[in-house]
């Protein structure tokens, strides 16, 4: 007799919880989240030793031939302004190292000179599959490049507006 008691005390009470909590998502008309996990964890780690010839500006990696083969790969799926094909826009920052959904990427951000705020690229690089994804934002239309999954699409838009605060969050 206990354990229904317990039970159903357990039941009334998850019926009361999940209703005020339905009710506080109705009153700021949150939007439903996706099926399946949404949560996007990224790291910035340390270069391994066999991908230090990475940590360098994003124009120089094209020096490097695996990342050069797969970056020419993925650009054939659009016309680009040479800022782009040669990587030779604004970068703040030498390419870093990310980790996420259990993956090494290698990240490379840059902008067009004198024009960060219209036009932005962040390109990863699986350095163990030898594949390149890109999102290149153009006057507020945006490009997937390299036919990313949709974690990588996740991970590409995240990284955009986290790289371009100042852009994407108006905190110019």
């Amino acid at each position: 007799m206990k354990k229904i008691n317990v039970v159903a005390t357990l039941i009334a009470v998850s019926v009361i919880f999940s209703g005020s909590f339905l009710y506080a998502r109705s009153q700021a008309k949150a939007p439903e989240p996706k099926k399946g996990n949404n949560q996007v964890v990224i790291e910035f780690v340390s270069f391994p030793d066999q991908y230090k010839n990475y940590e360098v500006y994003p124009w120089e990696t094209l020096k490097l031939d695996d990342f050069q083969r797969s970056f020419s790969a993925m650009t054939r799926e659009g016309k680009f302004e040479d800022w782009v094909m040669s990587l030779t826009g604004t970068a703040m920052n030498k390419n870093r190292m990310i980790q996420a959904f259990r993956q090494r990427f290698l990240l490379i951000v840059s902008c067009k000179p004198h024009l960060c705020d219209a036009s932005q690229i962040v390109v990863l690089y699986d350095p163990v599959r030898k594949h390149a994804y890109g999102l290149l934002a153009v006057d507020g239309k945006f490009h997937f490049f390299g036919q990313p999954p949709d974690n990588i699409r996740d991970l590409l838009n995240i990284l955009l507006v986290e790289e371009f605060k100042a852009i994407y969050r108006g905190q110019r």
